[in-house]
């Protein structure tokens, strides 16, 4: 059996762990979510030209002065459909490590604090992001776990890892966790924009 380091939380899952602890095989396969354009406003044109002002160089900054705005932007798009959640702690199952903070949580419900269901996680890095593809599954895991607490139980979740420039999307689906083949650059917004609300779509 292969020997891991032990977890304490989201950001130690490998995907090894993943598979090890919960049985979740993963794999690439092309996600088909580049199937709509979308233009955007002059208000996030604006905010990630003035972002370049900052230096972006941590997550912190990449994910107020990056990925805030364009999530932003998603739900302007959806009003009533879905509700962001930044930074919150996202305490599910303590016992297998499944705690700590998640950077964005999209729920379905708009309730004012995270209720089911869960729709997608979104984690903001500094690095490569194929690293840090455990600790999204982590969390999409957890999702599903919380999800079914309530008898909500959705088939399919969505998730990305993301450096503010990159977009690399997974799919969690039974006991796979597929991560998208394809890479999306906030250098071409329409194509971003319109991978988000095809995820939204899903659910909505």
């Amino acid at each position: 059996m292969l020997k891991l380091k032990k977890v304490q939380s989201y950001s130690d899952f490998t995907l090894d762990h993943l598979q090890v602890m919960f049985g979740l095989k993963n794999g690439k396969r092309a996600l088909n979510l580049a199937n709509q354009m979308i233009t955007p406003s002059q208000w996030l044109n604006d905010a990630l030209e003035k972002s370049q002002l900052v230096r972006l160089n941590s997550e912190k900054a990449k994910s107020e002065w990056v990925i805030a705005p364009i999530l932003l932007e998603l739900a302007s798009y959806n009003i009533n459909k879905f509700n962001i959640f930044s930074g919150n702690t996202f305490d599910v199952d303590p016992s297998q490590a499944l705690k700590g903070r998640c950077d964005f949580i999209l729920t379905k419900n708009l309730s004012l604090t995270i209720t089911t269901p869960i729709i997608a996680i979104f984690e903001a890095k500094d690095d490569s992001l194929e690293r840090w593809l455990g600790q999204c599954g982590a969390e999409m895991y957890a999702a599903r776990l919380f999800n079914q607490t309530s008898h909500e139980s959705m088939e399919i979740i969505y998730g990305a890892v993301t450096n503010g420039n990159e977009w690399l999307f997974l799919r969690l689906e039974g006991d796979m966790l597929w991560v998208d083949t394809v890479q999306y650059s906030y250098r071409n917004l329409p194509e971003l924009l319109g991978v988000l609300q095809t995820v939204i779509d899903f659910y909505c």
